[in-house]
């Protein structure tokens, strides 16, 4: 799967917009990953097609930035898949695109692509668009500030959690895991992405650990009345279903 080279999040409950980033030069992958943390972006990076798409399943990407022609990828079924999965309906889809290939780029934005830009991108210019189109897409800090589901509100400036009109109060660990759950509704999580989602890394838990702290948050979301809403998936994990 893709190397990971994610930014710390730190200790706020905010975490930075992740862009999954497809290159085939190793150099210019690390390049392009280090100008992106830099401007303070998670990165994901994938060298072919198959760890590009590995990257897209294991989280749900703010931005999706690839190359063509790559090896092996059919650029405009990536951005039509991207575009009609539920989960990635909302990514942003920037192809980087050799110079002069006006019927390729026409061919992508038809498929669902938001740009297309042509080598070479200058560093600034191509964050600047990164951070034009996750405005237009509300997925800007600021439209990140407040997540909703069902009659669930998430508040994460005031750190605060809201169901039916009542407070829920809920311990640090269980806080990030409903952060999780909120950011991918419906999406089923094993215990192991919940675990690196909510707990530091190099953590030892014991086998239930995981079991009780989506417990935890399951009462206290009940609290507030209402129907439950963390569904359980026998012999796979947990999601946030209404």
């Amino acid at each position: 799967m893709g190397e990971d080279l994610a930014q710390d999040p730190g200790e706020g409950p905010l975490r930075p917009p992740l862009v999954v980033v497809g290159v085939g030069d190793a150099s210019i992958r690390s390049f392009l990953a280090y100008i992106l943390k830099q401007s303070g972006f998670r990165v994901l990076a994938a060298g072919d097609s198959k760890e590009l798409t590995d990257c897209v399943e294991r989280e749900v990407p703010a931005v999706v930035l690839f190359e063509m022609p790559q090896s092996g990828l059919d650029a405009p079924a990536l951005c039509t898949k991207l575009r009609v999965d539920q989960r990635t309906r909302e990514t942003v889809i920037i192809v980087m695109t050799p110079p002069d290939q006006d019927e390729e780029q026409a061919d992508l934005l038809n498929s669902g692509a938001d740009a297309c830009l042509a080598k070479p991108v200058l560093p600034e210019t191509l964050i600047a668009h990164i951070r034009a189109a996750l405005r237009r897409a509300g997925q800007s800090d600021e439209a990140r500030t407040l997540l909703t589901f069902a009659d669930l509100e998430m508040d994460l400036v005031a750190y605060r959690v809201r169901r039916r009109g009542r407070d829920i109060r809920l311990a640090p660990t269980e806080f990030r895991l409903l952060q999780h759950f909120m950011h991918n509704p419906r999406r089923v999580y094993t215990r192991q992405e919940l675990q690196n989602a909510a707990w530091p890394p190099n953590v030892h838990l014991g086998p239930r650990t995981v079991d009780v702290h989506v417990g935890r948050l399951r009462q206290a979301l009940k609290s507030a009345g209402g129907r439950d809403l963390i569904r359980t998936v026998r012999s796979v994990g947990y999601a946030l279903s209404d």
